[in-house]
């Protein structure tokens, strides 16, 4: 009998150890009969010595080194490029994405995630970002700009998702289009988020599945590099798929949020702006239609900034 496929795509970058653990977690959880798992691992261009993650699946059973697919990739395609790629390579009719340094606190997590698809099959529910939470310091992370939509609910219809840990079938792709590379990192969830709506499906966030996030330092970039290229890909984002007044909103509000955070690192902030205007050059740019801003509006998604 054929089994279908279910993805877990993991990008890793100067994280060699916990990726492993983070492996040895999708190995651990529960299988679902008529399914069968696929771990595609990428090397993102690391600088750090990897030797030890095919030194582990070398030493696995068959039946578990047979589902594994490393990548080793001599240059950083960076997270849009990765996502692209792994999404390339697998075979899941779902891929699940996690991040190296997170594990899935869920062992059951195949069979939630098929159930919620199920569920809101009318809703024609295309991604669905997991609950996150920090083991160091216990606290919880989740996408909701207002905590207070889900209070006393497990689930909710939103707009956005967390990279951490979610997931979404792979032919979705197909219709939003791959991520856009030149993101890089950052903001990229904004972009396939809004495409997503876009093309007529919606998002969930559920607090049933729980991922631990260990959020490790290594691999991420110096907090004023990462804010400018937060606030660039952030205007990138709505320039290709909101109408031009929430634009001005998001460029008004962001420039002052980076210059704040930034400590006023004039020459950064111009240096952004120049390059955030060739990329809305060569940007497609396709604004949201009316079903999409009144969906958006409905889940209460924070538009203005």
């Amino acid at each position: 009998m054929k089994l279908d496929v279910f993805s877990f795509l993991i990008i890793s970058f100067n994280r060699a150890e916990d990726t492993v653990d983070a492996i040895k977690n999708v190995l651990q959880l529960d299988n679902v009969d008529g399914w069968k798992k696929e771990i595609i691992v990428l090397n993102n261009g690391s600088t750090t010595d990897y030797s030890i993650i095919p030194n582990y699946i070398n030493q696995l059973n068959e039946v578990d080194r047979s589902c594994i697919n490393y990548i080793n990739s001599a240059k950083n395609l960076g997270v849009s490029g990765g996502r692209n790629l792994c999404i390339q390579k697998a075979t899941g009719k779902y891929v699940l994405f996690m991040d190296d340094d997170a594990e899935i606190a869920n062992k059951d997590v195949i069979q939630k995630v098929l159930d919620l698809y199920l569920k809101y099959e009318k809703e024609k529910l295309a991604i669905i970002g997991f609950l996150g939470q920090n083991p160091f310091t216990g606290k919880f992370d989740m996408p909701l700009k207002n905590p207070t939509l889900i209070e006393g609910k497990q689930e909710i219809f939103y707009n956005l998702f967390f990279g951490y840990g979610h997931v979404f079938p792979r032919d979705l792709i197909v219709e939003t289009g791959f991520y856009q590379t030149d993101f890089f990192y950052g903001m990229e969830e904004y972009d396939l988020s809004y495409a997503t709506v876009k093309a007529g499906y919606s998002i969930l966030f559920t607090k049933d599945i729980l991922v631990i996030h260990k959020q490790n330092p290594n691999g991420r970039e110096p907090s004023v590099v990462t804010q400018a290229r937060m606030f660039e890909n952030k205007m990138i984002v709505v320039y290709k798929h909101l109408p031009w007044l929430y634009v001005l909103t998001h460029f008004i509000l962001w420039s002052g949020f980076f210059l704040y955070k930034s400590k006023f690192s004039v020459v950064v902030y111009f240096k952004t702006i120049l390059s955030m205007l060739k990329r809305m050059q060569r940007a497609r740019r396709i604004v949201m239609n009316e079903n999409g801003m009144q969906y958006l509006k409905q889940v209460k998604a924070r538009l203005w900034y």
